[in-house]
């Protein structure tokens, strides 16, 4: 397989080495690092810079940040919340369209997401665009899968806070570059956006959005 060319950013990564980042994004980049030994060799470096600085700390300190770390790796090692939880039902397959994901992804995914055409797994937002049926949020973080067929355009639009896109399967083309299986895309608020499936398999994409989309006709202005 090849390997990714799109990363998340430092910040992203240095979040979630020292257990600070938010639950959803954290997801996604731990998903990520199933793709990358890149990733994973830079998040351990920033993991032993972490261990080296908490050791420097007075003691109190030092027990906070213990426990803010522990929550965090338990919440990624464990994988979802048991049964009767508030933030997700206990997991089934853990596929999309027939294919295994990576873990932690794996484990969060309620069900085996089939085709388009199953009701409940998809909602057709456009021609050749869908988003999945199943959505969580996450410490604010709406956490979503998108769809793209072959050649079908993403509805032009503007971000309002950040957004982030982790590849699954197939690829996607937008005015940044062309995003593969493994890759991430990251997007700041403020940023126009049009994406497009680019190759012959749909395009599959973890989803994460911190805020509202505003869409925009043509001649680029919102909708």
């Amino acid at each position: 397989m090849t390997l990714p060319l799109h990363h998340p950013d430092d910040q992203l990564l240095i979040g979630y080495a020292s257990g600070q980042e938010r639950a959803g994004k954290s997801l996604l980049v731990a998903t990520h690092l199933a793709y990358c030994p890149d990733c994973r060799q830079r998040v351990a470096s920033y993991e032993a810079l972490c261990g080296e600085w908490f050791g420097d700390l007075p003691c109190a300190d030092h027990g906070a940040l213990e426990a803010l770390l522990d929550g965090m790796d338990s919440l990624l090692a464990a994988g979802p919340p048991p049964a009767g939880s508030d933030v997700l039902k206990q997991p089934n397959a853990g596929s999309i369209c027939g294919r295994l994901v990576p873990e932690p992804l794996r484990g969060w995914l309620p069900e085996a997401i089939d085709t388009p055409t199953d009701d409940g797994n998809w909602r057709e937002i456009a021609k050749g665009v869908w988003l999945s049926g199943w959505e969580r949020t996450l410490s604010g973080t709406t956490i979503r899968l998108l769809r793209m067929a072959s050649g079908a355009p993403v509805p032009a639009h503007r971000h309002t806070a950040d957004e982030l896109l982790l590849v699954l399967q197939g690829a996607f083309h937008d005015e940044y570059g062309r995003y593969a299986v493994g890759d991430v895309a990251q997007y700041v608020a403020g940023t126009d956006h049009h994406a497009f499936g680019a190759s012959e398999e749909d395009c599959i994409c973890l989803f994460l959005l911190d805020g509202d989309l505003i869409f925009l006709g043509e001649d680029g202005e919102p909708l």
